[in-house]
This record gives structure tokens, C-alpha cells and sequence, in this order.
């Protein structure tokens, strides 16, 4: 077996085809690798600046009702090895009362022209699924074939050698054909990384990049597997060059695209118009008790009209006001109060919309990875990006912790009556304003002592945040990724294992004639 797999070893590596398998690593690999540490260094420089305006936004208000924080997600390291949907997702949520973060918006695009981003989106472990499959379906096309044809397996066989030997002879020959080619690009790939200061990895993420590497072998060893079994199969190395690049279409090209069309016909989704629509009718029912409960208490305090020297808003609760009367801060305190737990309840409402919207999206989703499974590059994919933390369960698990995160936020809030506090909507305090009586009495002196004492939101402290919690994110470990990819893993090994039995099977019937 040793003797077979030296032979085909030195004879393969003189060969055109590994010369040419070895010119487009060096030519592609370099140029992939370059584009995506680009990109990952501009989502760095993104994420730098958001988390800093994020931090000013944090710790620069005066009044409570204007602190909304913004999440801001830290680009992984491993996606400049596979982006998977990364590239897909923004990277900021706001955390907001009356309303769940569904997806991060913000940056998405890492082109700073538009019009540059039609060109096709590929990473390393695209350019491994497409350029070691291809290397290997031509290099194993003609295993048996070859053999056949020229007589020496006639030969061979005719000795004492088994058929068993012969076959794992061939496979272990072009295995350590081709091995090289994948390790160089790896090395490669991963001297473009470790040459740039800007990029820093840390020991998890090198045992991440050691589970890609075996991961690519396992790869390899499937399109190995297929081209001997397609040789075992037929009787001429020309059926099995066609046989193979058919197959090689099919599972790289063709059957990705047509398990995301099955997957959009088995699982319809409501376009997020729809989504948005329903939630506005939660919105309009709120503005509508809003206004009843607004009139209430003016009534109840007899308060006919209100006049602020400084009134600014932002939405969603968000108020802030000076040169108001005492009777206008307990109205404030009031509404804010009810608004508070409306908003909230409102937002649970709208949740339920959004998570049946969401829920279809993962169903769709989970189907097309089901109908992928029929293909080892999809397969692998899913593997890469599970590995890199770039796939759907790692986005959906991160999302979950935001919402988590806002339920801590507001939970902070109650427990500190913060909407029940003046400082929820105004700097003054309660004792320095005047009463509307007052107010009534000065007449138009009064206007002409906001305009001398120019009170305006921008002359008031900023509040001390120091307590109020803060998102950490959690960063998946080696452990977790693995744990997220040893499905993907074991459905890889198990298409080799049959892979190996099929090949095995036919070459046993295989005539040498």
C-alpha cells in the first residue's frame, strides 16, 4: 500500500495538474485573503467609532428618558476566514422602549462607493469549497481508470496484492498529493493575517483556525472519495472527467440555489412591510390611550393649558424640558409613569409580531441548510461559518442576549423609579420651579426671566450613569463553536464513511479486464 501511495505521489507531483493546483492557490488565495483582512479592518475602524459615539450617547444626557443605549456588535476575527452572514447584518441596536430589537441596522456595506459592491462576494473558505474540491475531483478522476487502461492494475492484481490494498494505496497517494496544496493555503492565509498589526488572534481563535484546516481535510477526502468512486464506476478516465465536473456543478453551483428556492416555496414569509403594518395598528391603539389618559389628568389637575421656555423630543418616551411650571413637571410625571408601562406592554405586543415573523425566517432558513445537506461544499460552508461564529445561530444567540440586555435596562429603571423622578424629563429640580400661579401673577415678566436667565437643557450636569448596566458581550469560545459545528462535523464524516464503503463496494465488482 506504502509503494502504491509513494508511486502516485511522486508521479503527481511532477505532474501538470499539480503545478497548475499549486499556481492558482498562490494566485487566488493571496488576493482572497487580502480582500477580506480589508474588510474586516474597515468593519473594525466602523465598529471603533459607534462604540465610541455609543459611549458619548451613554454617558452625555442630562435627563433619563433620553438615555437610550446603542449595542454596537464587535466584528469576529474568523470572519476574515468565512463572513457567512455577517456581511448580511448590521452592526448597532438600539436599545428602545417600545420596541424589541429584531436585527441590527446601522453599517453594513464595507465599500465606501455603493456602486463597487456588485461584484461577488467571496472569503477564504468559499475559495477552499470551490478551488480543493475541483483539485481533487482532478486529480482522482482517473484513480482506477488510469490504472485499468494502462495495465498495471492487471498487473498489480495478479500478484498477492488485495483489491483493499490497491484501493487505499491510490487514496493514501492522493492524499498526500494534495494535502501540501491545502496546507500552503492555509499557511498562506494565515501569514497575510499575522503580517497585519492592526489584526490581533487570540489562542481560541488559532484552535479555531486548527478546526478549519481539519475540517478542509475532511472536505478534501469527500471529493477524493467521490472521483475514485465515479472511476470505480465506469469504465474510461473521459466518462469519468465528465461524470465529475457534472457532479462538481451540481453540488457547488446548482444545488445551493435550488435548495434556497425549495426553501422559499415550503416556507412562506410575510414581507416585513406586512410585519410593520401590523405593528403600527399597536402604535396607533397606544397614541389613541396616549391622548384619553393625557386629557384625564389634565383634567384631574385642572390644567388647561402648559407653557415650556425649552421643550425637545426624540421619540420613543424620550422628553426633555426646562422653564416649566410645577404643575407641568407633576403632569410629566404622571404621563411618564403611565407611557412607561404602556410603551412597555405595547412592545410585547409588537413582539409577538416580530417573533412570528422571525420564527418563519429561521424556519426558512432551516429548511434550505436541510436541503443543502444533499451537498458536502454546502455542508462544509455551514460547518466554516458555525466554526468562525458567523452562521444564523451565532447572530440569533447574540440578538437574544440584546433583548435580554433591554430587559435588564428598563428592569434598572424600575427598581430605581427613575420614571417616576423629575430627572426622568427635566435637569430643574421640583424646588426651582415656579407654580402656575406664580407664573399667572409675573404675567410676561416671567417669559422675560427665563430670557435673562437664559434656562435652556444645555445648561443642567449630565446625569451620573456609573450604575446603570451596560451591555458585555459574551464571546463564544473554542468549546461552544465546536459544540455549534459537531452536527455539521459528524454529517461530513458520515458522507465520507459511506463515501469510502461505496467506493470499496464497487471497486470489488470493478472489472480489470
Amino acid at each position: 500500500m506504502w509503494l502504491i501511495a509513494k508511486k502516485d505521489f511522486l508521479l503527481n507531483l511532477i505532474s501538470a495538474r499539480f503545478i497548475i493546483g499549486f499556481l492558482l492557490c498562490i494566485v487566488i488565495i493571496p488576493f482572497t485573503v487580502i480582500v477580506s483582512v480589508d474588510n474586516y479592518l474597515s468593519q473594525v475602524q466602523v465598529y471603533k467609532i459607534e462604540q465610541e459615539r455609543a459611549e458619548n450617547e451613554f454617558k452625555e444626557v442630562r435627563v433619563w428618558s433620553y438615555l437610550r443605549p446603542t449595542v454596537v456588535k464587535e466584528p469576529a476575527v474568523l470572519s476574515i476566514f468565512s463572513a457567512g452572514i455577517s456581511n448580511n447584518m448590521g452592526n448597532t441596536s438600539k436599545i428602545r422602549m417600545g420596541e424589541y430589537p429584531l436585527f441590527p441596522s446601522g453599517h453594513i456595506s464595507t465599500r465606501d462607493n455603493p456602486l463597487l459592491n456588485a461584484f461577488f462576494s467571496i472569503d477564504f473558505a468559499k475559495v477552499i469549497a470551490i478551488l480543493i474540491s475541483l483539485i481533487a475531483l482532478v486529480f482522482s478522476y482517473d484513480a482506477i481508470t488510469r490504472e485499468r487502461e494502462d495495465g498495471t492494475m492487471k498487473l498489480m492484481l495478479t500478484s498477492k496484492m488485495s483489491r483493499i490494498t490497491f484501493l487505499f494505496g491510490k487514496l493514501t497517494g492522493l492524499l498526500l498529493t494534495l494535502l501540501p496544496i491545502l496546507l500552503f493555503c492555509y499557511i498562506l492565509a494565515c501569514l497575510i493575517v499575522m503580517v497585519n498589526p492592526n489584526i490581533s488572534i487570540s489562542a481560541s481563535d488559532w484552535g479555531g483556525i486548527l478546526l478549519l484546516f481539519l475540517t478542509s481535510i475532511i472536505y478534501m477526502l469527500v471529493f477524493i472519495l467521490i472521483g475514485m468512486l465515479i472511476s470505480a464506476l465506469v469504465s474510461r478516465s473521459s466518462s469519468s472527467i465528465i461524470l465529475s465536473l457534472l457532479c462538481w456543478i451540481w453540488f457547488l453551483f446548482l444545488l445551493p440555489n435550488i435548495s434556497m428556492y425549495l426553501s422559499q416555496s415550503f416556507v412562506k414569509t410575510p414581507l416585513y412591510d406586512n410585519v410593520q403594518n401590523a405593528m403600527s395598528e399597536y402604535d396607533k391603539e397606544f397614541r389613541k390611550d396616549y391622548n384619553e389618559a393625557s386629557e384625564r389628568i389634565r383634567k384631574e389637575m385642572n390644567l388647561e393649558s402648559m407653557n415650556y421656555w425649552n421643550y425637545s423630543g426624540r421619540g420613543d418616551g424620550s422628553t426633555e424640558m426646562s422653564g416649566i411650571i410645577k404643575e407641568g413637571a407633576l403632569y410629566h410625571r404622571d404621563m411618564s409613569i403611565m407611557e412607561s408601562e404602556a410603551m412597555m406592554s405595547n412592545a410585547d405586543k409588537k413582539w409577538a409580531i416580530q417573533k412570528n415573523y422571525l420564527d418563519d425566517l429561521v424556519r426558512q432558513q432551516t429548511w434550505q441548510q436541510r436541503i443543502a445537506y444533499l451537498s458536502p461544499s454546502e455542508i462544509f460552508g455551514q460547518t466554516m461559518n458555525a466554526l468562525c461564529r458567523t452562521d444564523m445561530q451565532s447572530f440569533l444567540k447574540y440578538l437574544e442576549t440584546v433583548r435580554n440586555y433591554r430587559e435588564t435596562f428598563f428592569l434598572h429603571y424600575s427598581d430605581k423609579k427613575l420614571f417616576e423622578s423629575f430627572a426622568y424629563f427635566t435637569g430643574q429640580s421640583f424646588d426651582d420651579l415656579y407654580s402656575q400661579e406664580e407664573a399667572n401673577k409675573m404675567g410676561d415678566e416671567y417669559w422675560e426671566l427665563m430670557d435673562k436667565l437664559d434656562i435652556s437643557n444645555s445648561m443642567f450636569p449630565y446625569l451620573d450613569t456609573g450604575d446603570v448596566p451596560r451591555y458585555v458581550s459574551q464571546p463564544l469560545t473554542l468549546s461552544t463553536a465546536l459544540n455549534a459545528a459537531m452536527g455539521r462535523l459528524a454529517a461530513l464524516l458520515s458522507l465520507m464513511v459511506v463515501l469510502l464503503l461505496a467506493t470499496i463496494a464497487a471497486f470489488m465488482r470493478y472489472d480489470v479486464r
